[in-house]
């Protein structure tokens, strides 16, 4: 059957109703597990997108820029044609009937089917759907760039030794002879390396990298995988978040603090444009380049680092190379005293000058981005931690006890799907196994009582325990509160409006009744307390 316009605007209007419906029911459904909860999600934003999709399309059809819809309409509505279009749509709609016989419209479509849809999620590597992050490619990758930064600034070329993962979130590097060696840094001095669990805890942390690490197109295609992946994560397991919207939101106020010089780490706006630091150090104070050599090789190495000088040598080379900048300015130094890689900002023409400017910009963006998803995701990593340190505190029989644990649980719910329906006539409530309580437990803590409080809204609790315990609760105090009465122990067991007011007035009353002036006390100057009377008699003797 050729459907009109007028047809498919009201398929798409029943359609987008009937998902609205869906998504109604999908919600009032009791989700028991996080497999549920996270199907359930998926369903939801499944019969969104399909709204959406179908609203896009009846905007299209309205629109009507080709103006068939208007024709359609206005054929309709045409006097000498009225019957004959009425018989010939009558005609065509018995035709179809005729020939698709298995069409009936009289019965309502089932949402069954829809209800109990298990949405294709993808938890590559990643344990209990989406409970816990998997960066242990992206820590090697980080790892990888630091060791290639320790090994710049000593001078030292050669090949990587490459990176081994345990399994266990503890990552190793292993050199020719397969012994574990640690992280060389300037002058062969030994650094320990950087485990999975400090990375965790570190990664949205960019204060300790270089700038010129930072200016190295690894290091943004870095950040550029740790954000897609934190993304598609965040996707993945929060399906009704609009992370678009609050990326979004961030981008545009970060466009404006760049402009200002607010974002930490880049103040300079990745061109140079600031004093140069020297990690703190004031060389005016110091008469000599033998005066900094006191301060220590790490730290001049440090200064040095800072203003993309090169750091390597002994502590006198670094103490004389760190003096040259006290008064000659950093455009005006032998580009022979930088580090490989690293250009003055005055040395470069202006063309460089903007590429580099725009690629600090991309990476301080991508830098502020993951420090938004670290805040969006961090209960998630929070748990990761737990599991990491867990997993290495863990014994070889410990790790195959977890193993036959995880692998039961993937068989169990395949057994429970049988027994979703519970027998429960009583309306007892749930016990911790999901099944009612026993019915003598239930008489027992006095679940059959209904206690209601007029102040909380007529709200019913249920057992003398929970109706106890309500007097302290935040419900119960906001009525208090409301009725501009204080919630003490004089109004325990206080439950009407009209009984907990007249309490309140008949106590102000007793208060202001119960003064007398007789028995005003006063304290002279050494502490002691007299009676008005006293007081007033002392003081007119001159004695007080």
């Amino acid at each position: 059957m050729a459907e009109t316009l007028l047809e498919q605007t009201r398929a798409l209007h029943e359609d987008m109703e009937r998902y609205e419906r869906i998504i109604v029911k999908d919600l009032k459904q009791e989700t028991k597990s996080h497999k549920d909860k996270l199907m359930q999600s998926h369903r939801v934003r499944k019969r969104l997108d399909q709204i959406q999709d179908a609203a896009r399309k009846l905007m299209k059809i309205y629109e009507d820029e080709d103006k068939a819809r208007k024709e359609e309409i206005e054929a309709l509505g045409a006097e000498d044609k009225v019957f004959s279009k009425f018989y010939d749509r009558l005609k065509e709609i018995r035709e179809y009937h005729r020939k698709f016989l298995s069409n009936d419209l009289t019965e309502a479509e089932d949402d069954t089917p829809m209800l109990k849809e298990e949405p294709h999620v993808e938890f590559t590597g990643e344990e209990g759907l989406g409970r816990y992050l998997d960066l242990h490619d992206l820590y090697l990758r980080f790892r990888n760039l630091r060791s290639q930064q320790q090994r710049g600034k000593g001078g030292k070329g050669g090949k990587l030794p490459a990176m081994t993962d345990d399994g266990d979130g503890t990552v190793a590097r292993v050199g020719l002879d397969g012994v574990e060696i640690a992280e060389e840094g300037a002058g062969g001095e030994t650094e320990k390396p950087l485990e999975y669990y400090e990375y965790l805890t570190s990664f949205s942390d960019f204060s300790g990298v270089a700038r010129q690490l930072k200016m190295g197109k690894q290091y943004s295609d870095y950040l550029e995988a740790l954000l897609g992946y934190l993304c598609y994560f965040y996707e993945r397991t929060q399906p009704l978040a609009q992370l678009q919207r609050t990326l979004n939101t961030m981008e545009n106020d970060f466009a404006s603090r760049w402009d200002q010089g607010q974002i930490a780490g880049w103040e300079d706006r990745g061109v140079g444009n600031m004093a140069p630091s020297t990690s703190g150090i004031e060389l005016e104070a110091f008469s000599s380049a033998e005066e900094l050599e006191i301060l220590g090789a790490d730290r001049l190495k440090e200064a040095l680092s800072s203003l993309g000088l090169k750091c390597g040598g002994t502590t006198t080379e670094r103490a004389a190379r760190l003096w040259l900048t006290r008064d000659t300015p950093l455009s005006q130094l032998d580009r022979k005293h930088f580090a490989k890689g690293v250009v003055p900002h005055s040395a470069s023409d202006a063309a460089t000058n903007s590429k580099q400017a725009a690629h600090a910009r991309n990476v301080a963006l991508l830098e502020v981005k993951i420090r938004k998803m670290a805040e969006l995701l961090v209960n998630v990593i929070a748990d990761t931690k737990g599991k990491v340190e867990k997993k290495q505190s863990q014994t070889y029989e410990e790790m195959q006890a977890e193993l036959a644990e995880a692998e039961a649980e993937v068989a169990l719910p395949e057994a429970e799907e049988e027994d979703d329906f519970v027998y429960n006539p009583l309306k007892l409530p749930l016990g911790w196994d999901g099944k009612p309580i026993p019915y003598w437990l239930y008489k027992l803590h006095g679940l059959n009582q209904e206690f209601k409080c007029e102040i909380c809204g007529n709200y019913s609790y249920w057992g003398r325990r929970a109706y106890e315990k309500h007097f302290k609760e935040y419900r119960h105090l906001n009525g208090m509160r409301a009725l501009g009465i204080p919630n003490n122990k004089m109004f325990y067991e206080v439950t009407k409006m009209e009984d907990a007011l007249q309490l309140w007035k008949s106590i102000q009353e007793k208060a202001k009744g119960d003064f007398k002036p007789e028995d005003e006390e006063f304290e002279d100057a050494q502490g002691n307390v007299y009676s008005k009377k006293t007081y007033d008699d002392l003081k007119r003797q001159g004695l007080i």
